[in-house]
């Protein structure tokens, strides 16, 4: 984990009062001074308000003798 991030984690939990998940935290967690982030990050292709995700799609059910449902 970067300092950063390990950083405001402590800093978080600090605010909540939690010294026990502190210690925790501090015992079990390994800062990598030479963690870098990434440069560039991946951006989703797709949205919510592009094909098949925004819009409703109409369709017809049958139901047969059995009750089992199928679409026409």
């Amino acid at each position: 984990m970067d300092k950063i991030s390990f950083e405001e984690i402590v800093s978080i939990l600090a605010m909540n009062g939690r010294p026990d998940l502190i210690a925790e935290v501090k015992e079990h967690v390994k800062v990598d001074g030479e963690y870098r982030p990434p440069l560039r990050i991946r951006n989703d292709s797709l949205s919510d308000s592009e094909g098949s995700a925004a819009s409703e799609e109409e369709y017809e059910v049958k139901v047969d003798d059995n009750g089992f449902h199928s679409l026409k």
